[in-house]
């Protein structure tokens, strides 16, 4: 972030676990210069046809409309595929998906990556 470059305020890390498990880490800001990075990865996990995905938001300090749409694309395109996702929301992101979608868009909205893992461990593949 030393230069100020926009694109430096977003993050992404995907971490594929030995169980087979994906997290997908996000940081920053998910804004209109970093959304379509978001929907990138997201683009990348629906061509690899995963059986779960984690999608961990607890260090997203901002999430705007395009954001948002970023947010509700990947989900599409990943349900798309059969994968079942699970968002971990940081307070700032849980508060707009809650004003904008009263009922949950994120069925599997858990508040932590360990809570995440012991859904996915207590619900076999088969049950999506």
């Amino acid at each position: 972030m030393a230069n100020g470059d926009p694109g430096e305020l977003f993050e992404t890390q995907l971490v594929q676990r030995a169980d087979g498990i994906t997290i997908l880490h996000l940081a920053g800001e998910i804004d209109m210069s970093s959304a379509s990075a978001l929907v990138d990865q997201f683009t990348a996990i629906s061509e690899q046809r995963l059986d779960n995905v984690i999608l961990d938001a607890t260090n997203v300090s901002f999430i705007d409309s395009t954001g948002l749409h970023a947010l509700t694309e990947g989900k599409r395109m990943i349900h798309e595929q059969g994968t079942r996702l699970f968002l971990v929301p940081s307070l700032q992101v849980r508060r707009v998906l809650e004003l904008v979608f009263p009922e949950p868009l994120f069925a599997a909205r858990v508040n932590s990556v360990e809570e995440a893992l012991s859904q996915i461990q207590l619900q076999p593949t088969a049950d999506r």
